[in-house]
């Protein structure tokens, strides 16, 4: 079965506080169950590496696909 992780990275800006979406980011990884794509997530504290290995993003939805 395939998953789709999808995130997004954040970025703050101290002098008003505002914190604002930079950029979205998704993964697809095969697994066995839905359950195994939670227990991954879980193992890695929530975050992904990015198909580019040069970004982690905080997993906010999964979502089988086909």
């Amino acid at each position: 079965m395939k998953f789709k992780f999808k995130g997004i990275a954040a970025y703050e800006e101290t002098e008003n506080n505002y914190i604002g979406a930079n950029r979205d980011f998704s993964l697809v990884k095969e697994f066995d169950s839905f359950e195994s794509a939670i227990d991954y997530v879980a193992a890695h504290k929530g975050f992904l590496l990015s198909e580019d290995g040069k970004s982690a993003f905080n997993v906010l939805t999964i979502s089988e696909i086909n």
